[in-house]
C-alpha cells in the first residue's frame, strides 16, 4: 500500500473503525481511511469514545485480533524481525492450526513412522517454541499435527523483500485491485475470509504471504475496465512481472506450507493461461501436509478456521476434478464410495460437505451491492453447486473415462455400446436431477440483479462439459458391429447436446462473460468444438458431416463475439483453433468428398 497515516482527527479513529474496534489508517492526501474508502462510505468522527471498563483478567478477543495474528504477530510499524513469540495476548487465535505467520504444521498419518502415543511424551505446541524446535500438536484423540519454526526454511527478510517488490509492481493501485477481488472473485471463490484481508491490509501488506497479495493482485487485473483510476491510469501493472514475483515466492512458502500458502496456489491455478498441472499435484501434496483432506469437525480449532478449512478443501477438490479435463490427467484426490448400500468413506478424503454455516459473511453491506459486483448470496449457492456438480463429474470419469475402463480389453471395450449405455443412465439421470433442483437464482435466464455480474454462466458451462463427457464416451464406444438403432439413438442424443451446448453459448450476455470464471472455463468451451470435430469425423453421410462443419463456425463466431474483453473465451478460441485447424480448410475437404 501508499504510505498510511493514523487518522489525524484529535488521533482517534473514525466511527465505523472505533465501531468494528480496527486500526483507522488514511493514505497520504486523502480524507477517507482506508476501511471507509474502501466500503464507499462517510468517513465520520461524530461519537466519543466509549467509556472505559476495568479490564478483566482475561480480554474478549476478536475476530479481527485472531485473523490479524494468524498470519502475522507483527504488524508494519514494528521491525519485520520481531520475535514470534512477543506477541501474547489472548486471542482467538488461541487453539487455532496453521495460520501462524512464522510457524508451519505438518499433518502426522496414520501410515507415519511416528507413534501418537509418543509424541504425547514432547513438551506441547501451545508453549513458545524454541529455535530450531519442532513440537506436537494433538487436535483429537486420534490426529496429530507437528508444528516447526520457519527459521529452519525461509528467510523473513527475503519474505519482506517479495513483498515490497510485488507492492511496487502495482502501486498506487493496490487498494483498486482489492477491491475489484472481492467485488466479482471472492463472492464464487471464497477462499479467503474478507474481513480480515481488509483489516490487514488497512494496517500494513506486510503482514501477508507474498504468494497470496500477488494471487489477490493477479486476478483482479482482469477487470481494469471496472474502474475508472484502472482505466485511466497513465500505467497499468505488469501482469507478466506480477506473476514471475507471486511464482518465485511461492516456491519459498512451499518450504513452510500453511492456509495461505494453499490459497495462493489456488488464486494462481485460476490465471487464464495454459496452466501446468504439476503446481496442482503439489497442491494436493501441500494440501495433505495441512491436514485438508482430513474432517475437522471434532478437532480443539475455532469453529471459524473449521468452515475456513472446508471450504479451502472443496476448492482444492474441485481444482483437482476439473483439471482431469483441463490437463487429460487421473485424479489425485480419490472419493466416497458405496458398499452394502450405504456411503462410507474408505479413502483418504473425509471432508464433510460445505453448508452455509461455513461462510462467515453471512451479513452483507451496502458495498457488496455495489454495480459491477457478484451478489455475494448467489456466489455462496453457485460455489455449493459447483462441489456437488464436481462430485457428479469425478463419477462420470471413473465410470466411463478412466484409464482402466477405457483401454483395448477394458469394461467399455467388453460390455460395447449397450453396456456402455446401461452406465450412463444413471449418470445422466444424476445430472438431470442436480439441474433440476437448480435454485431460481442460479438459472442462467435469471436477471434479477440490475448493473450487477453473474455468477451462472460459468455453472452451466461446467454442467453442460459434464454432459459432453458422458456422450463423447458413448460415441468412442460405437463399434462397425454396433446395431443400427442403438447407433442412431447414441447419435441423436450426442446431436441434441451439441445443440443444447452451442444455444448455451449464444445465450452468454456481458454480465455472465465479465464475471468469473476460473480455470476450467476455457477448455470446457472448446470442448464443445472438439465434440463437434468428433461427430464431424464420425459421420457417415456428407451431409451430416457440413452440419457439424457449420456449427464449427458457429462456435467460432459466438466466441469470437464475446472474447474482445474476456481472456477466459480469448483461451477457448485459441484451444478451439489449436484441436480443429483452419475450420475453412475442413469445410473446403468435407465438400471436395461431397463432389
Amino acid at each position: 500500500m501508499p504510505n498510511v497515516k493514523v487518522t489525524e482527527s484529535s488521533n482517534r479513529p473514525c466511527d465505523q473503525c472505533r465501531q468494528r474496534k480496527s486500526r483507522c489508517v488514511r493514505e497520504v492526501g486523502t480524507t477517507k481511511c482506508v476501511l471507509c474508502n474502501f466500503q464507499n462510505r462517510d468517513c465520520t468522527f461524530l461519537h466519543g469514545p466509549r467509556p472505559r471498563k476495568r479490564k478483566n483478567s482475561q480480554p474478549s478477543p476478536t475476530l479481527r485480533n485472531v485473523e490479524s495474528e494468524s498470519l502475522s504477530p507483527s504488524s508494519s510499524m514494528t521491525s519485520p524481525a520481531r520475535s514470534m513469540q512477543e506477541t501474547t495476548a489472548p486471542s482467538l487465535l488461541d487453539g487455532s492450526l496453521g495460520l501462524e505467520l512464522h510457524l508451519h504444521s505438518e499433518y502426522i498419518g496414520p501410515t507415519s513412522y511416528h507413534e501418537p502415543s509418543l509424541l504425547d511424551l514432547r513438551p506441547s505446541a501451545l508453549h513458545p517454541l524454541g529455535k530450531h524446535e519442532c513440537r506436537p500438536r494433538r487436535v483429537d484423540e486420534s490426529t496429530a499435527f507437528i508444528t516447526y519454526p520457519d527459521e529452519d526454511s525461509a528467510s523473513e527478510i527475503q519474505r519482506m523483500s517479495d513483498l515490497d517488490k510485488i507492492e511496487a509492481t502495482i502501486q498506487p493501485l493496490g487498494s483498486i485491485l482489492v477491491k475489484l477481488y472481492f467485488h466479482i472473485v471472492h463472492p464464487t471463490f471464497p477462499i479467503l475470509h474478507k474481513e480480515v484481508f481488509l483489516e490487514k491490509y488497512a494496517r500494513s501488506y506486510h503482514e501477508f504471504s507474498p504468494p497470496l497479495l500477488a494471487g489477490v493482485y493477479l486476478l483482479a487485473l482482469d477487470w481494469q475496465l471496472f474502474d475508472r483510476a484502472l482505466v485511466t491510469a497513465s500505467r497499468i501493472p505488469d501482469a507478466a512481472t506480477l506473476e514471475s514475483l507471486a511464482m518465485r515466492a511461492m516456491e519459498d512458502d512451499l518450504k513452510r506450507p500453511k492456509l495461505s500458502t494453499l490459497q495462493a496456489g489456488l488464486l494462481l491455478l485460476q490465471r487464464v493461461r495454459r496452466t501446468h498441472n504439476t503446481l496442482l499435484a503439489q497442491l494436493v501434496a501441500l494440501g495433505q501436509t495441512l491436514g485438508i483432506h482430513v474432517d475437522c469437525s471434532d478437532w480443539a480449532i475455532p469453529e471459524w478456521e473449521k468452515g475456513l478449512r472446508r471450504r479451502l478443501a472443496w476448492a482444492l477438490y474441485m481444482q483437482d476434478k476439473w483439471g482431469m479435463l483441463v490437463h487429460g490427467r487421473p485424479s489425485l484426490i480419490p472419493d466416497w464410495v458405496s458398499s452394502n448400500s450405504e456411503s462410507i468413506c474408505n479413502h483418504d478424503w473425509d471432508v464433510r460437505p460445505c453448508t452455509l454455516e461455513d461462510f462467515p459473511e453471512a451479513v452483507v453491506n451496502e458495498d457488496d451491492r455495489s454495480h459491477g459486483s457478484v451478489d455475494a448470496e448467489t456466489g455462496r449457492a453457485s460455489f455449493l453447486k459447483s462441489i456437488e456438480l464436481a462430485k457428479i463429474f469425478s463419477q462420470i470419469h471413473s465410470t466411463l473415462c478412466s484409464v482402466g475402463v477405457t483401454k483395448k480389453g477394458g469394461k467399455l471395450d467388453r460390455i460395447g455400446a449397450a453396456g456402455a449405455m446401461a452406465l450412463a443412465t444413471p449418470l445422466a439421470q444424476r445430472l438431470q436431477q442436480w439441474y433440476t433442483v437448480l435454485p431460481d437464482g442460479l438459472k442462467l435466464e435469471t436477471t434479477a440483479h440490475v448493473r450487477r455480474l453473474s455468477a451462472t454462466g460459468a455453472l452451466h458451462i461446467s454442467y453442460m462439459a459434464a454432459e459432453l463427457t458422458i456422450h463423447r464416451a458413448l460415441l468412442r464406444a460405437l463399434k462397425p458391429d454396433t446395431p443400427p438403432s442403438l447407433r442412431s439413438t447414441i447419435r441423436t442424443a450426442a446431436r441434441a447436446r451439441l445443440l443444447s451446448a452451442m444455444s448455451l453459448i449464444e445465450a452468454l450476455q456481458p454480465e455472465h462473460t465479465q464475471s468469473f470464471w476460473g480455470f476450467a472455463a476455457s477448455a470446457q468451451m472448446a470442448m464443445i468444438g472438439s465434440f463437434a470435430g468428433l461427430l464431424w469425423a464420425t459421420s457417415a453421410e456428407v451431409d451430416e458431416a457440413i452440419e457439424y462443419v457449420n456449427q464449427l463456425e458457429r462456435l467460432r463466431w459466438a466466441l469470437q463475439v464475446r472474447g474482445s474483453a474476456v481472456p477466459c473465451v480469448r483461451e477457448a478460441l485459441r484451444l478451439l483453433d489449436e484441436e480443429v485447424g483452419d475450420i475453412a480448410a475442413v469445410k473446403a475437404a468435407t465438400y471436395q468428398d461431397l463432389a
